[in-house]
């Protein structure tokens, strides 16, 4: 029965996770289609790209949660989804901005937790990063 709630309550994170992520990504993703501007979004895909790592993936595969598990994500589409609908929503629009500012290497790198994300990270108040 824990094991059942520790789930549930992984989903949740994970739920409000993709929602925070999303909420960034669709106020940022139409400003770059029209001033792709890496000076000025730069910045803002990184630390997207920050909590995507530690509040999407790190859940994702802590958990051992599958991909075509429901979630329900009130900012993508009401009712459940896929997980994997939601990572494709946030975390696939993020590549598709990140290439459009030419800096795909750099985002991809803090998604896969190389010296770009502990560079972040280190820049992050420990109480925000714990409540990621």
């Amino acid at each position: 029965m824990f094991n059942f709630l520790k789930k549930g309550k992984e989903f949740n994170r994970l739920a409000k996770a993709f929602n925070g992520i999303n909420v960034m990504v669709q106020d940022v993703y139409p400003q770059i289609q029209q001033n792709p501007s890496r000076s000025e979004f730069g910045e803002t895909l990184l630390a997207i790209a920050f909590l995507a790592s530690k509040g999407v993936d790190d859940r994702i595969e802590e958990g051992n949660i599958a991909i075509d598990a429901k979630i329900i994500v009130p900012t993508i589409q009401r009712g459940f989804i896929t997980i994997m609908y939601a990572y494709q929503q946030t975390v696939g629009k993020l590549h598709i901005m990140a290439e459009q500012l030419e800096m795909s290497n750099i985002v991809q790198e803090v998604l896969d937790k190389g010296p770009a994300y502990y560079k972040i990270e280190k820049t992050i108040p420990p109480q925000l990063i714990d409540n990621i």
